[in-house]
């Protein structure tokens, strides 16, 4: 009786022992938790491609002829920012500097513009009003942001996410007055 259960107390201690041995067995557990790779950009794209196929609720034909040209948009208004010199920081630019920057700026968001309304003329022939409508969204139109954003910069953090719901909150620069 004894031996059975020495024996029995043995298997269970081993058996614990394993157990902690392949816990052990893959060192590299948290150096693959740091180094999460990031997705690339064509992954990038891909993503919000679908995020709005699926927000517009397209049939797949519509969706064949929609992706392709929502990822050359995409690719256009990527090409439309703005070059940043990380180089140089706002305290030490001189006032010409500060002055073609911002003029960059202007530019930029023409260039923007011009796409967006070269675009819609091409979403205009896939998508319905409704559709077109929430391709060319603005981020703080209707209360709902864009992927990614998180508030604008008018918004103090003791204010509701939903603000822009209210009529009264003043303080979305895209709500009329």
């Amino acid at each position: 009786m004894k031996t059975r259960l020495m024996t029995l107390v043995v298997m269970m201690v081993v058996s614990m022992g394993s157990f902690g041995l392949m816990a052990q067995n893959t060192p590299d557990a948290p150096a693959q938790k740091c180094a999460k790779q990031r997705p690339t950009p064509e992954q990038m794209m891909d993503r919000h491609v679908k995020m709005m196929e699926k927000k517009l609720l397209m049939d797949d034909a519509t969706a064949a002829k929609f992706t392709p040209l929502y990822k050359e948009y995409l690719q256009a208004m990527k090409d439309c920012r703005p070059a940043v010199n990380k180089e140089l920081k706002k305290a030490e630019m001189t006032d010409a500097e500060i002055e073609k920057a911002i003029q960059d700026r202007f530019d930029a968001r023409q260039k923007a513009l011009d796409v967006q309304k070269k675009y819609f003329k091409k979403f205009k022939e896939v998508l319905n009003a409704k559709q077109l409508e929430k391709v060319f969204q603005q981020p703080c139109m209707g209360g709902k942001m864009k992927p990614g954003k998180h508030g604008h910069k008018m918004m103090k953090h003791s204010d509701r996410q939903g603000c822009m719901n209210r009529p009264d909150c003043g303080k979305c620069p895209m709500q009329k007055n």
